[in-house]
């Protein structure tokens, strides 16, 4: 298995990446949150990496970092949950906000993720519920800690708050018709302690408004 590739950003597009690693290009697909979090080509990157092979087919997946990469692992692992699923979720919520979700049984975010309907929340959630103390770090289970927060794990409510007005933010343009990129994108350089409201008055002015 190839753990992780460290080498040159060559080209990223809206759902996939090209890695060129002495002299070899990879091709990886990817989350909109891992190819946000790449600089612009030339720059020096390193992925962890998951390789599905199927019996026609062999794909190669990056992550910014181990924590997406293991609840992506996490979720292939659900019967009928496949590959671009699981990506779909991680461009959507963030892995902390996802376990929380979950912790909190929070069918209504997870719904907010394209493609996934009520009841393919709810079973994720059932799937994913006994797994989350196992697969993560004992403060996953916590609503959006932060990865600042002290040596103790603890976290603010005031941290806890901006994440919630975050995910309000995210959910409301979703319920617009909004792909993830274009939220992701949206979203980016919003000031980190604005409420909800003003987080989508941002969005929408930096979108224009409109599609």
């Amino acid at each position: 298995m190839i753990a992780f590739l460290a080498g040159v950003l060559a080209h990223k597009a809206t759902d996939r990446l090209y890695l060129e690693v002495n002299g070899v290009g990879y091709e990886l697909a990817a989350s909109t949150r891992t190819l946000s979090s790449l600089g612009l080509r030339g720059e020096d990157v390193l992925l962890y990496t998951y390789m599905h092979v199927r019996e026609n087919e062999v794909s190669l997946f990056g992550f910014i970092d181990e924590e997406e990469k293991r609840i992506f692992l996490a979720l292939i692992d659900i019967s009928g949950v496949g590959p671009k699923v699981a990506l779909s979720v991680l461009s959507t919520l963030h892995p902390r906000m996802l376990a929380s979700a979950v912790t909190t049984e929070d069918i209504a975010l997870i719904s907010s993720v394209p493609g996934i309907g009520k009841k393919t929340a709810q079973r994720l959630i059932i799937e994913l519920k006994g797994k989350i103390d196992a697969v993560f770090p004992a403060q996953m289970g916590e609503p959006f800690i932060d990865a600042g927060a002290d040596a103790t794990g603890a976290s603010t409510a005031a941290e806890a708050g901006e994440h919630s007005a975050l995910a309000d933010a995210q959910a409301a343009l979703f319920a617009m018709g909004f792909s993830a990129a274009e939220i992701a994108e949206a979203f980016s350089g919003a000031p980190a302690d604005a409420g909800s409201e003003h987080l989508l008055k941002y969005a929408l002015t930096k979108m224009g408004g409109s599609r």
